[in-house]
């Protein structure tokens, strides 16, 4: 199903991000392969201006359709491994027989642009990421897990993809059953129905917003000047 302007009102606003947010947020929404997460993430981008979302980097070969430097990073093996030796990763994992992961200039490019960085990664390089939060500094990260209606619906859409062939299919149902047990350590779960992209991409919203609004040390140092506050309680 394709996201269409009625789905999000024909007036697309962004969401609160008021004169005193500065954007600090690096959101990673992750889920297991099937999930929908690709064309959920596709769908909130475009609904909100202030989010940016940041290309990956992958050792896989294209699918139709891909664009180097839009969909991915599209790196060969040594390229990755380089980009590896050189500490140029905020997160990078295997997956299958491929690699994966994320460049910091991609951060630093979301931050200079004024947007929220939004990762769309899998699991283990998304646990990376909640291990090492102080990299991220001066932002934070904020971790949603995409659930499918069913493990048969997530197999059905994977072979409607009709991109692997059954060993590597098989391989990618595995990996997600052993994904979904990771849920714990994410921060917050977000349920894509079937036909359902619009109610994911308002939950998601939803807790865009309430992070944006939560009291930190960065949002502080905003207010207390224009209410003309000195100092910390």
């Amino acid at each position: 199903m394709i996201p269409t302007d009625a789905m999000f009102g024909h007036n697309r606003k962004k969401m609160a991000n008021t004169h005193l947010y500065k954007p600090n947020l690096v959101i990673v929404i992750s889920g297991p392969s099937g999930s929908g997460k690709s064309t959920v993430i596709d769908a909130l981008c475009k609904a909100d201006p202030t989010l940016k979302l940041s290309v990956s980097a992958t050792t896989r070969n294209p699918r139709r359709g891909e664009v180097d430097g839009v969909n991915y990073h599209f790196l060969s093996k040594a390229e990755f491994e380089a980009h590896i030796q050189q500490g140029s990763f905020l997160e990078w994992a295997a997956y299958g027989d491929n690699l994966y992961g994320t460049l910091k200039s991609e951060i630093v490019a979301a931050r200079e642009a004024g947007k929220d960085a939004v990762l769309e990664i899998e699991v283990k390089g998304s646990l990376q990421i909640r291990d090492h939060a102080r990299d991220l500094a001066p932002a934070r990260s904020l971790l949603i897990f995409i659930v499918p209606p069913s493990f048969a619906t997530l197999e059905k859409r994977l072979r409607r993809r009709q991109t692997e062939s059954e060993k590597e299919l098989r391989q990618r149902l595995d990996i997600a059953k052993s994904e979904v047990l990771q849920i714990r350590h994410y921060d917050y779960w977000v349920h894509n129905p079937e036909k359902g992209i619009a109610q994911a991409v308002k939950q998601i919203q939803a807790i865009i917003a309430a992070e944006r609004s939560r009291i930190d040390d960065k949002l502080i140092e905003t207010i207390n000047p224009l209410l003309g506050v000195e100092g910390v309680d």
